[in-house]
């Protein structure tokens, strides 16, 4: 099971309508990894191929279930949906899995009553799914009414449009989904906010990765005349505006810059500190390069990481010591920063900081070696 995404290629005509759908958000058959039986048939019983959820292109979300007996068909509802795929309430999931439909908002020649989700856990209230959607979607312009459900539900009719977004390589977008993002927020959202941003993570609960010393990488991006934003202080609102505004941002490998390049201008600088190990800066380089037309700059200086001490290593949420002289080099000659001056700490300076770091969080970290 495998989704593949040409960017270039329009995924409109590929749009249809089903009447009398039903939509099955937890359905019976067997777990695949992280994908779960879900899915749209038709009213015949026919599975719909087209409205399986993907994370990445090689990474389904959702399998084919068995068909619901009619018994089991918990409602009918009227009236014309689409069909919006799965509810996250992680902030970088909702933005890259859960609009990955949306385009077909501004592609459907006719009204559109509703967005239909299933939702990511099985909550008692489906609707309490859609919280971090909603959030996001507020920032869309007017958009239909986002609903959830639990159960199988008939749906009149059902629009179910392809994937059109997602994470890996589905990050570039089909051309229908840049378009939408480009009309609802680069050309809606006015500029605000300073011209340069340092995108920090400080200030996240323990369980949120972030770098070690990010405190002596913040006070140098200050002197260099960038602002240190952290994102989850401000409304949506606030941090499109700041980043349409920027002409340069500096960020570790997070999910403020899925948001970023959707409005950003093409001659906006992006640095990418990386905090965490593997390939996951591919993302941001093809979202950026095919949302926004800019390229962004690279930094892999991480010499040094620690995790919770007893549990499992979630790459995502390592503390991650960076080489800050190799840093600010790569930072200079970016020509994102003016002065080189950064100095790398002392082994004495680097247990004080993890000593800190214990103290301040309750737990214990260990050093691990990947």
């Amino acid at each position: 099971m495998a989704l593949t995404l040409d960017p270039e290629r329009p995924l409109s005509p590929q749009m249809r309508v089903i009447e009398n759908a039903i939509l099955v958000p937890w359905g019976d058959g067997d777990w695949q990894g992280m994908a779960r039986p879900a899915g749209v048939f038709t009213a015949d019983g026919e599975y719909c191929h087209d409205a399986q959820t993907f994370r990445s292109g090689g990474k389904p979300t959702t399998v084919e279930p068995l068909p619901p007996a009619p018994a089991e068909i918990d409602s009918t509802v009227n009236g014309t949906m689409l069909y919006g795929g799965m509810a996250y309430g992680h902030f970088g999931h909702a933005l890259c899995e859960s609009l990955s439909r949306l385009w077909a908002l501004d592609s459907f020649d006719e009204t559109i009553d509703a967005v239909a989700y299933i939702p990511k856990q099985k909550l008692t209230w489906p609707e309490r799914s859609l919280s971090m959607v909603r959030n996001i979607a507020a920032s869309l312009g007017e958009i239909p009414r986002l609903t959830a459900f639990n159960e199988p539900t008939r749906v009149e009719r059902l629009i179910v449009a392809p994937q059109g977004f997602g994470t890996g390589n589905l990050m570039a977008g089909c051309p229908e989904m840049r378009d939408f993002t480009d009309r609802r927020l680069r050309q809606r959202v006015e500029p605000a906010g300073p011209d340069k941003i340092y995108i920090s993570r400080s200030g996240l609960f323990r369980k949120r990765g972030r770098f070690l010393m990010e405190d002596y990488i913040e006070a140098k991006m200050k002197a260099e005349g960038y602002t240190v934003f952290h994102p989850q202080d401000h409304d949506l609102e606030t941090q499109i505006a700041w980043y349409k505004g920027a002409s340069a941002i500096v960020s570790t490998d997070n999910s403020a810059l899925h948001l970023a390049a959707f409005v950003i201008n093409p001659d906006c600088k992006i640095g990418i500190l990386l905090r965490r190990p593997g390939a996951i800066f591919a993302d941001f380089e093809m979202q950026l390069r095919w949302f926004a037309g800019v390229r962004p700059d690279i930094i892999d200086a991480c010499t040094r990481y620690w995790f919770r001490a007893g549990e499992k290593v979630q790459y995502n949420e390592v503390y991650a010591l960076i080489d800050f002289e190799k840093t600010a080099r790569a930072l200079k000659s970016a020509g994102i920063i003016e002065n080189a001056n950064w100095v790398n700490p002392s082994n004495a300076d680097v247990d004080r900081a993890v000593e800190k770091l214990e103290a301040d969080t309750e737990t214990r970290f260990d050093e691990i070696f990947l």
